[in-house]
């Protein structure tokens, strides 16, 4: 089943994807339509992904992306924020959020020991998304 806008407007998704074959890197979308087309096309696609990534195991170190971080009120809330950018940058991938006002993503967490797109099985990286370029190249979202 084809995931619509009112389908993404109603999901905070968790998707994934490749810039040239290289690292893999995580994206939230925070219920913005700034998603790929490939992730759009499949639910069922979308839920093999992410069950896929979610239960790799921990292995890499990460550093936070502090200078990207919004403004927290105190640091219980910032650290309840980091925390799945920091459970899933530690799998290895790079973990984007997203900014709702200009629907631009950015890196909130990075491994040390990256995943890369050769380790993992070929069936999953039949479904993983694909972009060219970099991230601020990638969505032109109206």
């Amino acid at each position: 089943m084809r995931m619509d806008n009112n389908f993404l407007e109603d999901n905070d998704l968790d998707w994934f994807a490749t810039f040239n074959k290289s690292e893999l890197s995580h994206f939230t979308s925070g219920g913005s339509i700034a998603v790929p087309e490939k992730i759009k096309e499949s639910i069922e696609n979308y839920e093999m992904l992410y069950d896929y990534f979610l239960n790799l195991k921990q292995k890499s170190h990460i550093e936070i992306m502090e200078e990207n971080l919004p403004h927290f009120l105190n640091q219980d809330k910032k650290e309840q924020y980091l925390r799945s950018y920091i459970d899933i940058a530690s799998k290895g991938l790079f973990s984007y959020d997203i900014n709702l006002t200009d629907n631009r993503y950015f890196l909130v967490a990075k491994p040390h020991s990256p995943l890369l797109f050769a380790d993992i099985p070929e069936h999953i990286q039949k479904l993983v998304c694909q972009l060219s370029g970099d991230i601020e190249s990638v969505f032109e979202v109206k």
